[in-house]
């Protein structure tokens, strides 16, 4: 892939997640990270990495509702690069010391522009994220050192940076993965990534006649984040079936649950009710009539009265009214 469709594919890319920003999830985070820096010099020349580089800033990135889009992030970050190259004979006063190495560090500002699709684990607590993207860089300033084998460090000057030799701006690929942990509005990440370089950090020998022809620089970077969502909403990128499913099963059961503890509370009163009334029966039929006197439930009362035919007539308040009694 060349440099100019990868340009075109990353800006179309902010360009349509940004349509929907209304509806977007944005996070604000800061960043820190260490790492390792190489340089692929041509005509090849026998170089290695430095460890012990630094990086940190501030970063945004855009979560969109669309399922499998992904986010979009961009970095504002300071970033350490560097290489070291074997230099045999490179002090005079040691011609016998072939392990004298040439290292040189540069400070520069990166801003990475990145697509981050996602997925999610742990009933959506937990993001694993891939990253492919697009760097611009500024050198800021740079230092060298001579080490020895033998002697150590030999010499560590600042690296005078001139206009005929160096180059300032840079750009380049970036891509890695990681996961990000969701702690409520909080989202905090780990992340590995590697910065490829296409531009050269000295010009080619066509304008400084010393230099190589290319010599782009690269770096390993293991960083980690603390991200703070904006929006007070939720996540808003459906699930995936299989995690939709799993939500629709949880709630039927919870329906079910709830429909069985509102037929409890509905039934309850009627039993109730039923087991009063068995009550009642059976201390009655215990306590009948008992040496020829008449039963009180049956006998006249001063409510009572007698109609035309000799019938017995029960005013409304009488207990053979209530429902238990019927």
């Amino acid at each position: 892939m060349t440099m100019k469709k990868a340009t075109i594919i990353t800006v179309t890319l902010f360009l349509l997640l940004g349509a929907g920003g209304v509806r977007a999830q944005h996070y604000v985070g800061i960043r820190a990270g260490y790492g390792s820096g190489s340089v692929r010099i041509f005509p090849p020349t026998e170089t290695g990495m430095i460890w012990g580089l630094y990086s940190g800033g501030v970063s945004w990135k855009y979560y969109s509702p669309v399922k499998y889009v992904g986010a979009v992030e961009a970095d504002l970050e300071f970033m350490q690069r560097g290489y070291k190259e074997l230099m045999k004979g490179g002090f005079p006063y040691l011609p016998d010391d072939t392990t004298t190495t040439y290292h040189r560090t540069v400070n520069s500002l990166m801003l990475p522009l990145i697509w981050q699709p996602h997925f999610y684990f742990f009933k959506r607590t937990m993001r694993v994220f891939i990253n492919l993207g697009l760097t611009f860089s500024y050198n800021i300033d740079s230092r060298y050192e001579w080490h020895s084998e033998w002697s150590g460090l030999l010499e560590s000057k600042p690296y005078r940076m001139e206009l005929t030799r160096d180059n300032r701006w840079g750009y380049g690929l970036c891509g890695g993965a990681g996961m990000g942990f969701l702690l409520g509005r909080l989202e905090l990440m780990f992340e590995g990534r590697y910065y490829f370089g296409y531009s050269d950090i000295l010009k080619n020998r066509n304008k400084y006649e010393d230099n190589p022809l290319r010599s782009p620089l690269d770096n390993i970077n293991i960083s980690v984040g603390l991200y703070w969502r904006l929006g007070k909403g939720g996540i808003l990128s459906a699930p995936s079936d299989r995690v939709a499913e799993k939500l629709r099963r949880r709630e039927k059961k919870q329906m079910a649950r709830d429909e069985e503890a509102a037929r409890t509370d509905r039934t309850a009163p009627d039993t109730g009710k039923t087991a009063e009334g068995n009550s009642g029966d059976q201390i009655r039929s215990q306590t009948g009539p008992e040496n020829g006197q008449d039963d009180p439930a049956t006998a006249p009362a001063d409510n009572e009265k007698t109609n035309d035919h000799g019938d017995d007539e029960t005013t409304k308040d009488s207990p053979a009214d209530t429902e238990r009694h019927q």
